[in-house]
């Protein structure tokens, strides 16, 4: 959302690629909707959540079951500090064998679905080849 982030192109580029593919966790939309208003206002805030009402992307609510995964895999993790939107996220990918979309390497690679590791969209290299970081 904030084109002066380092990261705002590639985020753009890899978001369009995916497109209605994308399923945003209900809790991420609340994320991102207090996120962008604080750091880049609500004119930007709007357009994603009108991109949403649109279809451009599928939102996901969380059912009882998602919903008690993630609690299970916060209190997994609590020293993590990892917090509902990234624990959905968590734990519909697991359900579903979906991959993420994240640039939040840090809590992704310290945690792990039941067997092997999270499948992300973009890696730690490709993320600093495009930001510089």
């Amino acid at each position: 959302m904030n084109r002066r982030d380092d990261a705002h192109a590639l985020a753009a580029e890899l978001v369009a690629r995916i497109g209605r593919n994308l399923i945003v966790p209900e809790p991420v939309i609340v994320e991102v909707d207090q996120l962008t208003r604080a750091r880049v206002g609500g004119h930007a805030a709007r357009r994603f959540l009108a991109a949403l009402d649109a279809g451009e992307h599928a939102v996901a609510y969380l059912s009882h079951g998602i919903l008690h995964r993630a609690i299970e895999i916060d209190r997994r993790y609590g020293d993590l500090d990892l917090g509902l939107a990234d624990t959905s996220v968590m734990a519909l990918a697991e359900r579903h064998r979906l991959p993420i979309l994240t640039f939040d390497f840090a809590h992704f690679r310290a945690t792990r679905p039941p067997s092997g590791y999270w499948r992300l969209v973009i890696d730690e290299a490709r993320y600093a080849d495009s930001t510089g970081q």
